[in-house]
C-alpha cells in the first residue's frame, strides 16, 4: 500500500511526542519538586542524591545501637548498653555524603518507537531531565552518558546548571538526529558499550541510572551492571511501549512523524509475540531481582515526570 504523506511541519513534532527541544528540557526542572521520598521504592536515589550512609565507626551523629560483630571499632563500643543486656554492642554513626549521579541514556534506533502520546526516546530524555534538575537541586554533582548505534557522548559530573545544560543539549542533539530508517551501525552492541565506559569512569559511591528499552540487553549488559554494583548503587528504567507486548488488532496504522502506513498482524502471530516478549520481560526481571538492581517501568502512554511521581509516592498504575 503506498505510504500518505501527513501535513505535519517540523516545529509541530514535538507536540506529537516525536522529538525534544532543549527548552522542554529546561522547563522540567519545575517538575523536579515536592516528591515526598519514603524508603519503599529505591528509585527515590534518583531525586533524592545526597544520603545517610551507615558506618561502622566514629561519624557525624548517632543513629543507632546494634550487636557487635566482629571487626568491629571496639572504641565505639556502648557499655551501659552491654552491662544491661550482658551482650556486647556497639554504637553506630551516621554521616552525610556526596552522591555523584551518572544517567546513562539510550537514544539508539530501538527507541525511536510510540503508539501512545510519547516516543520511548522521548520519555528517556524526559526522565534524565527531571532527574538532572534533582540531583542538581539537592546539591550532589550530575553527569551522564548518552549513546546510539554511531557514538557515545560523556558529560563529566559537576555541580552546576551549565553541565546540566549541556547533558540536555547533547540529550536533544542525539534526539534530533533519530529517524525511522536504517542507520549506518559503527557500534554492534551500544548498550553494552556505553556501559563498558560508564564502568571504566565510575569508581566507588556513585549513583548510575540507566534509562533505555533494554532491547539489546543481553548477559553481557547483565554482567557489565553487576559489576558495577559492587561498589555502587545502579538503578534501570525501562521504557516500553503497550504495542511491544501486545498486538491487539488486526491491523496498525503507523508513522514516523513525515509518512504512515498500515500493517496487519494474524491471531497466531499475536499470541506467538506476546509469549516471546512476557518470556522475555520475565528472565530480565527475575535477572535483576537477583543481583539486587531495581528495574523500574515506565511507558509511553504518560508523562514522564507524572509516572515519576507516582512511583516515587507509591501509587499503582
Amino acid at each position: 500500500m503506498p505510504k500518505e504523506r501527513l501535513d505535519i511541519r517540523e516545529q509541530d513534532r514535538t507536540d506529537l511526542g516525536v522529538y525534544v527541544t532543549l527548552r522542554e528540557l529546561i522547563a522540567l526542572q519545575f517538575e523536579a519538586h515536592g516528591f515526598s521520598f519514603l524508603p519503599k521504592f529505591a528509585v527515590q536515589s534518583i531525586l533524592s542524591g545526597r544520603h545517610r550512609s551507615k558506618l561502622r565507626g566514629r561519624g557525624l551523629d548517632f543513629d543507632q545501637v546494634r550487636k557487635y560483630v566482629a571487626g568491629d571499632d571496639i572504641r565505639n563500643i556502648d557499655w551501659r548498653v552491654t552491662a544491661r543486656v550482658g551482650v556486647t554492642h556497639t554504637k553506630e554513626f551516621t554521616e552525610e555524603r556526596e552522591r555523584p549521579v551518572i544517567f546513562v541514556i539510550d537514544q539508539s534506533q530501538s527507541m525511536f518507537f510510540g503508539s501512545q502520546a510519547y516516543f520511548k526516546s522521548v520519555v528517556a530524555a524526559h526522565l534524565a531531565a527531571v532527574g538532572c534538575w534533582r540531583v542538581l537541586e539537592v546539591g550532589d554533582r550530575v553527569g551522564g552518558i548518552v549513546f546510539n548505534e554511531q557514538r557515545i557522548d560523556f558529560v563529566s559530573p559537576k555541580r552546576d546548571r551549565r553541565t546540566v545544560q549541556r547533558l540536555l543539549s547533547v540529550i536533544v542533539d542525539y534526539n534530533r538526529e533519530l529517524k525511522a530508517k536504517a542507520v549506518d551501525v559503527k557500534i554492534e552492541e551500544p548498550l553494552n558499550e556505553a556501559l563498558k565506559r560508564t564502568a571504566q569512569m565510575v569508581s566507588h559511591d556513585y549513583l548510575i541510572v540507566l534509562i533505555s528499552d533494554l532491547g539489546n540487553a543481553n548477559a553481557q549488559t547483565l554482567k557489565t551492571l553487576i559489576r558495577m554494583r559492587k561498589n555502587n548503587d545502579v538503578i534501570v528504567g525501562q521504557i516500553t511501549d503497550p504495542l511491544e507486548s501486545y498486538l491487539l488488532k488486526e491491523r496498525y496504522t503507523i508513522s514516523d512523524g513525515e509518512f504512515q502506513s498500515q500493517v496487519g498482524s494474524s491471531k497466531k502471530l499475536r499470541r506467538e509475540f506476546h509469549e516471546e516478549v512476557s518470556n522475555r520481560m520475565d528472565k530480565l526481571k527475575t535477572d535483576f531481582k537477583k543481583y539486587g538492581i531495581p528495574l523500574i517501568p515506565f511507558d509511553t502512554r504518560r508523562e514522564a515526570a507524572k509516572q515519576l511521581r507516582d512511583i516515587v509516592s507509591g501509587k499503582t498504575r
